[in-house]
Order: C-alpha cells, then sequence, then structure tokens
C-alpha cells in the first residue's frame, strides 16, 4: 500500500520511472535514426523525422523497447507511488479524486524531471549526434500529417492507454499483476500503429523531456539540435484530453453500474495517491 511511503519516496519513483521510457524508449528512437543508411531518408546526418523506422531497430525494435521501458518500472516501482509515470494520467486521477492535489503536483514535478534527466543522460552517453540528428527521442508531427490530425491521434491512444490503466489498475476486478505486461502492450501497440503519425507519445513528459534537452544541447553548442516547441501544444492537450475521456468513460461505463464510482471506500482515500481502487 502506498500510504507506507513519504511523498519524496513516490516522487522519487516517478522520477526514476519516467526517467526508464526516455532513457530507453526515447532512446531507441535516437538509436533508430543513427542507423539509417545514407542515401535513406533521414541518412544524411540531420534530423529528417520521416527518417524514423528506418534504421536497424525499425518500428518493431521501438515499440518492444517501450513496452519494456514502461513495464518494468510498473512492476518495480508501481508499489510505491502507483507508477502513473505519465502527466495525462495524474491530471486524469485528480481529475476524479483519486490523488489529491498536493501530491498531484509533486508528481508533476518529478515526472517532467524525470523525462529530462532521461534525454539529459542519453546525450551525455551517445553524445551531440544524439541531438542532431537523433533529437534525444523527441516526438513530432511526421510529414503529410497536419497537426489536428496528430493531436486527434494523441487524445485516441491516450485514452485507450488510460482504459487500460483503469481496467488493470484501478478496477478491483482487474488483473493487476499483468498491469505493467498489458500497459507496456498497449503503448507498444500505439507506437505500431500510429508512430509515423505523431510519434505516439501518449505521455506531455515523454516528449518535453527530449524538448527541454535539446535546447540544452543547442546552449550547449550543439549544432543542428532541433527546436520542437512550437509541436508542444499537441503533445500536452492530446494526452490530456485523452486521459480524463478515458477515466471518465471507464467510470460512466464500468465502475458507475457497479456503484463504485460515485463514492470513494475508505481505502481508496487511504491510498489516492496510487490511483488504485
Amino acid at each position: 500500500m502506498t500510504e507506507e511511503y513519504t511523498l519524496t519516496q513516490k516522487a522519487l519513483a516517478e522520477f526514476l520511472g519516467m526517467y526508464s521510457i526516455v532513457f530507453f524508449g526515447a532512446g531507441a528512437v535516437v538509436i533508430d535514426f543513427l542507423t539509417v543508411p545514407p542515401g535513406v531518408t533521414g541518412g544524411g546526418g540531420e534530423f529528417v523525422t520521416g527518417g524514423l523506422g528506418l534504421g536497424t531497430l525499425g518500428w518493431v525494435g521501438i515499440a518492444l523497447a517501450f513496452w519494456a521501458a514502461v513495464a518494468l518500472p510498473i512492476y518495480v516501482f508501481g508499489p510505491v507511488s502507483g507508477q502513473h509515470i505519465n502527466p495525462a494520467v495524474t491530471v486524469a486521477f485528480w481529475l476524479t479524486d483519486r490523488i489529491e492535489a498536493r501530491a498531484a503536483g509533486v508528481y508533476l514535478v518529478a515526472q517532467l524531471l524525470g523525462g529530462l534527466a532521461g534525454a539529459l543522460s542519453f546525450l551525455a552517453i551517445r553524445g551531440p549526434e544524439a541531438a542532431r540528428v537523433g533529437a534525444l527521442g523527441a516526438t513530432a508531427v511526421f510529414p503529410g500529417v497536419v497537426p489536428w490530425q496528430a493531436l486527434l491521434n494523441e487524445i485516441v491512444i491516450t485514452f485507450f492507454l488510460m482504459i487500460v490503466i483503469m481496467a488493470v489498475a484501478v478496477d478491483d476486478r482487474g488483473p493487476e499483476r499483468l498491469a505493467g505486461f498489458l500497459i507496456g502492450f498497449i503503448v507498444a501497440a500505439g507506437v505500431l500503429a500510429t508512430g509515423n503519425i505523431s510519434g505516439a507519445s501518449f505521455n506531455p513528459a515523454r516528449t518535453l523531456g527530449p524538448y527541454a534537452a535539446n535546447t540544452v544541447a543547442s546552449l550547449l553548442g550543439v549544432e543542428g539540435a532541433p527546436n520542437l516547441w512550437e509541436q508542444a501544444w499537441i503533445y500536452v492537450l492530446g494526452p490530456i484530453v485523452g486521459a480524463v475521456l478515458g477515466v471518465y468513460l471507464y467510470e460512466y461505463l464500468v465502475l458507475e453500474p457497479r456503484g463504485t464510482a460515485s463514492e470513494p471506500t475508505e481505502a481508496e482515500s487511504e491510498d489516492v495517491e496510487a490511483g488504485r481502487a
């Protein structure tokens, strides 16, 4: 039960979980960019969004990396913080009284810092080309896709992510032991199905971490580190809208008919930071 842990411990768990997603997941994106063959889109030594998936890892390798990067922290740190590891999830849980405002604020800061630290670590390990060619794994709208399509994609995939989270980690009938596996699975499915639309972020911190790290790289003199901040609104608004819609629909469709959504139980109130029923 998460009430056994302090808010500081929970924040550290959220930081490490988000660090994992960016370091391993977005890191796989960087490696794929860096291994695109010369003469192929994205193989010219600079960041080209359309080159993603054409490297040695491909979309399957990237999806598997995100699956592991999401699933493993849930199993390791889930008992500590509930492993929201996603600002959109935290906002959705706050709006439905599953986490108190103060704890939610701490979670959000920890998640954003974890995403930044993961991206900066990959920059330090892989060097300037990780930013110049791989954009530190940042998500971006793909060629031929307009912003509203990318926004809609982020809403849809995060909606289904939230449905899965509610089903396996909140609903007391759910297979909680499979939570990490199934939550990671829906992320991997989203990457495979829609990665070449918006990058399949699902997660504001997963996007903003690399964005901020690219800015740091530019300030440190790395030439060609992309500035993608004009797209940031897509990856903040889309996941939050999707997560909020997902949690409310699950409550209406699944929990309310059982009489469990309107009044949280005493156990739920004691465990609000985890978002577990």
